[in-house]
């Protein structure tokens, strides 16, 4: 007689955010503002849904970190309101969630203050179909980030530093750059670098343009030259963070 053998079998996402995971607004002191988050069932079975509230940061070293709502100095999560802490979801329909964001009346806030609220799926097992099967039932949860930017500016500042160059899998020439938001004001920087040949000939010029970085958080940038000849270059790499003015490294490269 042949054992019986568990296979398991995956679950698959029974809802998901319907939109930008991103909400950003401007307001200031005492001001107060609502928004929205749209959630959508997958199935043809109603949906029960969490709703909670957490703190987001990241780094370049590839790390996510959700920590308890108000953890972080720039939290704004007492600031948010969610119209509930559960929903039911109709089979395949739509069911838009509010909040409310009130800006605390202190003068001296600046800059951009974030967290998340959190969307989270209960798990349902796939039925069994009695043949030694194992249902897995999963999670899906979606972290919309809450961004509001205060109208007085704040600090604009990077910092940019090289993580590492290497030769890939294909050859190419890889640098690898991690920004960093060392001011008040979340942006988008926009990064380009320039590669010089030892005899000062422009080789190479890559642009790129990430996600929104918070204040206190990094992101890794990898720019890949291609193929090239063996010798000394020289890589300027410059960030535009909005500001008046425009953030700029050097680095010698030998290859």
């Amino acid at each position: 007689m042949a054992p019986l053998v568990a296979t398991p079998r995956r679950a698959s996402a029974q809802i998901a955010v319907v939109g930008n995971a991103v909400d950003e607004h401007e307001a200031g002191p005492g001001q107060r503002y609502v928004s929205s988050i749209t959630v959508r069932n997958l199935t043809a079975e109603p949906q029960p849904v969490r709703i909670y509230q957490t703190d987001y940061r990241f780094s370049a070293d590839g790390t996510s970190n959700f920590d308890s709502a108000g953890t972080i100095a720039r939290s704004n999560a007492a600031w948010i309101k969610p119209s509930a802490s559960s929903i039911t979801i109709p089979p395949n329909a739509d069911v838009v969630l509010n909040y409310a964001v009130t800006v605390p009346a202190i003068d001296s806030l600046r800059g951009t203050y974030w967290s998340t609220i959190m969307v989270e799926g209960q798990p349902r097992l796939p039925p069994r179909s009695g043949r030694g099967e194992i249902g897995l039932g999963a999670v899906f949860r979606y972290a919309v980030q809450v961004a509001t930017h205060l109208p007085t500016a704040g600090s604009r500042r990077v910092r940019i530093s090289k993580q590492g160059f290497l030769t890939d899998s294909t050859g190419a020439r890889v640098l690898d750059i991690v920004v960093e938001n060392t001011g008040e004001r979340a942006y988008r920087p926009n990064l380009w670098i320039e590669l010089y040949d030892g005899r000062g000939v422009l080789r190479k010029r890559i642009e790129k343009q990430r996600g929104l970085l918070y204040p206190g958080t990094s992101l890794k940038h990898r720019f890949s030259f291609g193929a090239l000849p063996a010798g000394v270059y020289k890589a300027l790499v410059f960030a535009d963070t909005g500001d008046d003015t425009v953030s700029a490294a050097q680095y010698k490269l030998t290859f």
